[in-house]
């Protein structure tokens, strides 16, 4: 009898321990939360919101304004030919007084805003052209004709131009701009003329 009654004790406490056992696997069972799931790359990727495109559109045409704004800044020289540029007299004649070549603070005004243009085309080679009136020998007004081309193309030079995109020749009094023999004609035909040469 007391055999009987320790076996079903024994069984009783197997039991009892398999049953704990049992309840404890369920406890931490549902205590365990399910791992988060990764993260779609497609799903966090941040879609562009309706202020994101506008933002980009408006970038977008600053952008053309930007390039629009440097093309009329340009002054349609990109497109104009060397032969339309001269036409235009982007850089016109300077003139002298009678029978000298030095260059005047007028002059020397019109000559600074020159320099300026061809710094901001730096591939401009010009030839500067040395006239002179009809009044003198014509040997005399061909040496004249090359001080006052030279005079301007000194005066560049000291201004940052430099002196391989220039070339110089006298015309003296052969090729006058104006025909006449008034004191306005004959300062018309003292002056410098400016070719452009390539661009």
């Amino acid at each position: 009898m007391i055999m009987k009654l320790r076996y079903l004790q024994g069984e009783l406490m197997k039991r009892t321990a398999f049953f704990a056992a049992f309840l404890l696997l369920i406890v931490v069972s549902s205590c365990r939360q399910p791992p988060e799931p990764m993260p779609d790359p497609v799903q966090t990727s941040q879609q562009p919101t309706e202020l994101d495109t506008a933002e980009s559109v408006t970038e977008s045409a600053l952008d053309n304004q930007i390039i629009d704004e440097s093309a009329l800044a340009d002054d349609g020289f990109t497109a104009m030919t060397v032969d339309e540029l001269n036409r235009e007299n982007i850089l016109d004649d300077i003139y002298f007084e009678f029978d000298k070549s030095r260059l005047t603070p007028e002059t020397r005004a019109k000559l600074k805003a020159h320099a300026e243009w061809l710094m901001e085309h730096p591939t401009v080679k010009i030839i500067i052209e040395g006239h002179c009136d009809e009044r003198g020998t014509s040997q005399y007004n061909m040496a004249l004709g090359d001080r006052r081309a030279f005079s301007v193309k000194n005066y560049f030079v000291s201004l940052g131009i430099e002196v391989d995109r220039m070339h110089t020749i006298s015309y003296g009094e052969n090729v006058p701009k104006v025909e006449g023999s008034s004191e306005w004609a004959w300062s018309q035909n003292r002056r410098a003329h400016f070719v452009i040469q390539s661009k």
